[in-house]
């Protein structure tokens, strides 16, 4: 007498999913090489991949001059961002320093006062920097 494990409906929907992709899988190579095609299809690829290519308008040039506007937003978002971080900082640190009770919070708040003032002297020099001393801006 041997002793079967019990069938679980619950998983009849697992073992369904597993037999189709495993026949699915098997169907995949005979039906690929069913399929006939124009052997000098990758050449025709080829050749019209070039004519968009040599058409395009992206050269270096351009993608200097979008590098350097990406870099040109970043730094007024850095300098925004630190901005911000040092105006609400330096508020807490207002606030603590005037009330008794938040005297827990002063640490915190000098160390986002320094480093958003950080942040923001860095872009503000970069800025300056890349943009007035190179004679990048008008």
């Amino acid at each position: 007498m041997t002793m079967e494990a019990p069938v679980q409906v619950k998983d009849i929907h697992y073992r369904a999913l597993a037999s189709v992709t495993m026949m699915g899988m098997s169907i995949l190579p005979a039906w690929a090489q069913s399929t006939t095609g124009d052997p000098s299809a990758p050449l025709d690829i080829l050749k019209t991949a070039r004519q968009k290519a040599s058409s395009s308008s992206l050269n270096a040039s351009s993608i200097a001059t979008g590098g350097n506007n990406l870099g040109i937003i970043f730094t007024i978002l850095f300098g925004v961002v630190g901005i911000a971080l040092a105006g609400i900082s330096g508020v807490k640190l207002y606030k603590s320093s005037q009330d008794d009770n938040a005297r827990e919070d002063a640490g915190r708040s000098l160390v986002g006062f320094i480093v958003g003032s950080g942040i923001t002297i860095l872009a503000v020099l970069i800025g300056v920097v890349t943009t007035y001393m190179t004679g990048s801006g008008t």
